[in-house]
This record gives structure tokens, C-alpha cells and sequence, in this order.
């Protein structure tokens, strides 16, 4: 394997690759372009990395350890928000980002709210009886996880609380498993002061007639 083959692409592939995966999936789960995908799993192909049959698989599975383990010494060095985003893709597990974060998402990444670079938690929903696996992974990343709750203590940077719940529909966004937009609206008008903005941008972005305005932009109106 040549060295060319060492790079960021080669890495999120082989990270994020499950046994049957197709070559648009492993697209979303990495966020490379549909033809830079194709462009790198060919390359590992002709190295008898990957190969294709019924789907994507793994051949060399001492190759994916490697940049598994490669991958883990980076980031618990420091976590950025891009990666922290990819990472539950890289668990091989079902899971959605839900509450505050499919706002983010089905926003597209216009709206945040009560977080910053000190306290940045992510929420995600994961099957119940998997919460433990889900911690073991992000460990394995050096990134602190808690259950239901954020951390309530010190400067915790990016970390994940995880929500176990017995089954749940998703929407891929982008890169991303998420809530369904319909689930997230009606769960950001349960909280209509904290998401009314988001709400008027959802409104806008995906034109689902809500007949909301922030109301701020009424009172600037009168």
C-alpha cells in the first residue's frame, strides 16, 4: 500500500464502513462527495483493502484496526465540532441526533442556543440496551459521555449525552442521522421561547406553512 493511501478520506472510509454498506451510504456517514467515495474505495480496492460484492466489506481488517487506532490518538488530543459530528458514524451503530442538535441540523446550522466551546454537549438518542457500547466508543476517543443529563460540573469541552430509547425513526441530514423534522417541530413547540426563531427558519428553509414569526421582528413591525 503506497503512502497516498494514508489520508483523511482513506481514514473516515475505513472507519466508517459496515459489511454490506453501499457506496452512497458510506458517502453520508463521511461526508465525502458521492465520487471522491467511489474514487477512494476503487484505490482500496485494487490494494485488496475493500472489495465489493452484494455492497462495500472490509478485506484487511488489521489495515482498518490500524487507522482506528491512528484515528483514536488524534482526536484524544482535541476534538472539533466537525469530527465530534462524525463520530457516532463511526460506532457502527443505529443512533439520531435529537433535541437542541436536530434543531442545529434542520436548521442547517443556523440556530444554537445555550452551549459554547466550555460546555458543548451533544445529544443523541441510542438504543437502550447499547448505552454502555456507546460509551466504551467515545472513551475510546478520550470524550466524556453522560446519560439523559448534561455535565453539570467544571469546563467539559465537547462530550455526548446519550438518550436510550427503546426503538426510533431517523432522517439522514447532510452527514448525519437525525430526528425527522416533523418530530423535531412539534418537540421545539413545546418550548416555543427558546425556538420561536428556529422555528420561523424551518418554516422558511423547508416550507412547511407554520405561520410562525420570531417576535422580535413583530414588535420592530408595529
Amino acid at each position: 500500500m503506497g503512502l497516498d493511501l494514508i489520508n483523511q478520506y482513506t481514514a473516515k472510509i475505513l472507519l466508517a464502513t459496515q459489511d454490506g454498506d453501499s457506496i452512497n451510504r458510506i458517502s453520508k456517514k463521511t461526508g465525502i462527495s458521492y465520487a471522491y467515495t467511489h474514487e477512494w474505495i476503487t484505490k482500496l480496492e485494487e490494494e485488496n483493502i475493500i472489495h465489493r460484492k452484494n455492497g462495500v466489506h472490509v478485506s484487511d481488517q488489521a489495515v482498518q484496526e490500524a487507522f482506528e487506532d491512528l484515528a483514536q490518538t488524534i482526536i484524544t488530543r482535541g476534538i472539533d465540532l466537525d469530527t465530534a459530528y462524525l463520530l457516532p458514524n463511526f460506532a457502527g451503530r443505529d443512533y439520531r441526533f435529537t433535541k437542541t442538535d436536530a434543531v442545529f441540523f434542520w436548521t442547517q446550522g443556523g440556530y444554537q442556543i445555550a452551549r459554547n466551546q466550555d460546555d458543548y454537549p451533544i445529544f443523541i438518542d441510542v438504543n437502550e440496551d447499547e448505552v454502555e457500547q456507546w460509551k466504551r466508543h467515545f472513551q475510546s476517543y478520550g470524550i466524556e459521555t453522560s446519560v439523559e443529563e448534561r455535565i453539570q460540573e467544571g469546563q467539559p469541552g465537547i462530550y455526548y449525552v446519550l438518550f436510550p430509547r427503546q426503538d426510533f425513526q431517523t432522517e439522514w441530514v447532510e452527514n448525519a442521522s437525525v430526528t425527522p423534522l416533523q418530530e423535531t417541530v412539534e418537540w421545539m413547540q413545546e418550548y416555543p421561547a427558546n425556538f420561536q426563531p428556529a422555528l420561523e427558519m424551518i418554516d422558511e428553509i423547508h416550507d412547511l406553512d407554520l405561520d410562525v414569526t420570531y417576535r422580535e421582528r413583530e414588535v420592530m413591525g408595529r
